[in-house]
């Protein structure tokens, strides 16, 4: 048995679990966008509406915010 199996598997489903979640808010912005409506989001324990070009725009910061971190 190897003990390494089981600590892969873990993190393989915790970034399914987030690549998951990650199109489940692409969705919904193009849903927002298309009905032109505003999306109701959580930030630092707050609940904000926000359009979805707004939510786009900060999820494309943090997406190169976190790449910039990993290649440094």
């Amino acid at each position: 048995m190897n003990i390494f199996t089981e600590p892969t598997s873990i993190v393989d489903s915790a970034q399914a679990a987030l690549t998951a979640l990650s199109r489940v808010g692409l969705s919904a912005a193009e849903d927002a966008r298309r009905t032109n409506t505003y999306m109701v989001v959580e930030e630092d324990g707050k609940v904000l509406r926000e359009s979805p070009e707004e939510y786009l725009r900060k999820r494309t910061e943090h997406v190169s915010q976190s790449s910039s971190k990993h290649s440094a």
